[in-house]
């Protein structure tokens, strides 16, 4: 029996606060969901189902088998054909919902392509792992004036705040320095349960669809903490008074992270991997690269990557010139491989 098109979203409309006049302002939204892990892709999931009209889905990696433990929107086949993350996740949605617009950027966000990534759109999803992300992320925001959702998640635990520029604290109100290495868990040492990463991605996306349908920042700002393990669930007000902060970022107008050079080499969080940047943008020919590499090993080449891979050592290396080297944390090696392997 065919279904009629109400169909979709009608026990979202049903919800009183959301209603027919919500389900249209969802319809006309513009999503960048930053980073397709654990955070990402279930809330590109969520936002997709809810009808967010256009989603850009910008990711840096590929499937991994070990992301299926938590990242419901990928499958082995995804692993086995090399897929980048957000492209592997805008080939799903699309079975999922077509009448969502979806946009795969398969790059590395940073200071040089950060803002173009915000162009046009209305709301930001955090999906990163690491604090300096979003410390750009946060600088990158309030410069435009973009609301964004911060979220996070490690071990049992998950938490979500909805950021708004200009009536909200912004990340560096709530953290003005970026915590000392070692001084804060990561997935590489608590681990994270498949439940806390999609908890946390609900509660960041049910933020996002309150301020979508509505546009109406919440009188008190918050952050919502749950704990899968111990069963526990809290929210934090988070009080702004801009008349009393020193903020650099949303009083002194100071985007500290928007004009820092982004490293040639960076680790991967839980990867035991490097990521190398090229120093001049590239575009590698990966066909002449796999002709050239498969007596020396396994390749694997599709539109978007090259990976090659020998007893020793796995690479990765992407349109945009990236590489990434799997089996290593030292990026003098990293490096040393890329260019011995790739000649870049």
């Amino acid at each position: 029996m065919p279904w009629k098109p109400d169909d979709r979203y009608s026990r979202q409309v049903l919800f009183r606060p959301f209603g027919e006049a919500g389900q249209a302002r969802i319809r006309a939204a513009r999503v960048l969901v930053a980073g397709c892990g654990g955070l990402g892709a279930e809330s590109a999931s969520l936002l997709a189902r809810a009808g967010v009209g256009f989603l850009r889905i910008a990711d840096r990696d590929v499937v991994e088998l070990s992301n299926l433990q938590r990242q419901a929107l990928f499958e082995e086949a995804d692993v086995r054909e090399g897929l980048p993350k957000a492209v592997a996740a805008a080939r799903r949605l699309a079975r999922v919902n077509a009448d969502v617009e979806l946009e795969p950027v398969v790059v590395d966000m940073g200071p040089r392509n950060i803002r173009e990534l915000l162009d046009g759109i209305d709301l930001v999803l955090d999906g990163f792992d690491s604090f300096e992300a979003r410390f750009l992320l946060n600088d990158a925001c309030v410069e435009k004036g973009t609301p964004w959702v911060y979220g996070a998640c490690i071990g049992s635990t998950g938490l979500a705040a909805l950021l708004v520029p200009g009536h909200t604290p912004c990340l560096r109100c709530l953290m003005p320095e970026i915590p000392e290495p070692g001084t804060s868990p990561t997935c590489d040492t608590a681990g994270i349960l498949g439940p806390a990463a999609h908890l946390a991605a609900s509660m960041q996306v049910g933020r996002a669809l309150r301020w979508l349908a509505t546009r109406e920042t919440p009188s008190e700002a918050e952050v919502v903490y749950a704990d899968v393990w111990e069963g526990r669930f809290s929210r934090v007000a988070l009080p702004y008074r801009p008349d009393e902060s020193r903020c650099s970022c949303c009083v002194e107008r100071r985007f500290d992270f928007l004009s820092v050079e982004t490293p040639q080499t960076a680790a991967l969080c839980g990867r035991d991997s490097v990521q190398v940047r090229p120093l001049l943008p590239s575009r590698p020919d990966f066909a002449a690269l796999a002709e050239r590499l498969r007596p020396l090993g396994t390749v694997l080449a599709n539109e978007h990557l090259l990976r090659f891979r020998t007893e020793e050592v796995e690479l990765t290396l992407f349109s945009d010139g990236r590489a990434i080297v799997k089996g290593t944390t030292d990026p003098a090696k990293a490096r040393s491989l890329v260019a011995r392997t790739f000649g870049v």
